[in-house]
């Protein structure tokens, strides 16, 4: 199938490599793949324990590293300050130079909101990372964030048909922030669903590809994890083709409070604030 050019929101391509939970050869070499099918967006965190891979697979990969689009994120347990920069400066090195984006990647206990966000710009005025970000963040939380830090490039979360982010969509648009979303197709779970599937028939594609370009059809960038590549090139048609009105429609009445599936302890009761 013909593919476009991927576009790109807020200046984050809208389309890349999740690499949770990839690790060792095996990451190198996937990232290395998909950067040589086309893709210019990968995204790697402290938590994932694989940036030195993806920092060899950079290297390695024969693009120069200033035409790929390179994201990590801060772990929670160094959200303070007296770990904050010691733990970007290790993930820079992993990553053989400054980052495109930096995320917080679980919001700290909100009396430290404000601080950690402090501690994510003086990482972006010493020059270890172009933009800013926050991942996991509540609607409320996130308008705190912008607040703080009007720069905020994104707010990265789960975000997929299973799911109703109606509300933090709500909240990102009117902050003119995009959403990257992770697990966008909830595991594959929402290739059973029956809307999507119908839809998939009628393109005659394949439910992935209905699935992410619902997601970036509202302006929202997609982070699929992958380690084949065919499903890794299928993925870059979803530049080709469109879903109508109402197939945007049915497939947004799907999600439901239920659907998600990254769902950590320390997160219980902060989700709907």
């Amino acid at each position: 199938m013909e593919t476009r050019p991927v576009p790109a929101f807020n200046g984050i391509p809208a389309l890349g490599l999740g690499t949770y939970p990839l690790s060792g050869q095996d990451c190198t070499d996937i990232v290395k793949m998909t950067v040589g099918l086309g893709y210019r967006h990968i995204d790697t965190a402290q938590m994932y324990g694989n940036e030195r891979e993806v920092g060899a697979a950079l290297k390695s990969c024969g693009v120069p590293r200033g035409e790929i689009f390179v994201t990590t994120k801060v772990d929670p347990s160094n959200n303070g300050k007296a770990r904050f920069s010691d733990s970007v400066k290790r993930s820079i090195d992993d990553l053989g130079g400054p980052v495109d984006l930096l995320l917080i990647h679980w919001p700290p206990p909100d009396a430290e909101i404000d601080a950690t966000l402090d501690l994510l710009k003086a990482e972006q005025v010493a020059g270890r990372t172009a933009r800013i970000g926050v991942s996991n963040f509540t609607p409320r939380m996130l308008r705190q964030a912008a607040k703080r830090l009007p720069e905020i490039a994104c707010n990265q979360v789960e975000y997929h048909p299973l799911l109703d982010q109606r509300e933090l969509k709500k909240a990102a648009d009117a902050l003119s922030l995009p959403l990257v979303a992770y697990s966008p197709v909830a595991r594959g779970r929402t290739f059973q669903n029956g809307v999507i599937k119908a839809i998939a028939e009628k393109h005659k594609r394949p439910p992935s590809e209905i699935v992410l370009r619902w997601i970036v059809q509202q302006g929202v960038v997609a982070i699929p994890k992958t380690s084949k590549r065919d499903h890794a090139a299928s993925n870059l048609n979803i530049f080709a083709f469109e879903l109508s009105p109402d197939e945007m429609t049915a497939i947004s009445g799907i999600g439901s409070s239920a659907g998600r599936t990254i769902n950590p302890g320390w997160m219980s009761g902060r989700w709907n604030d």
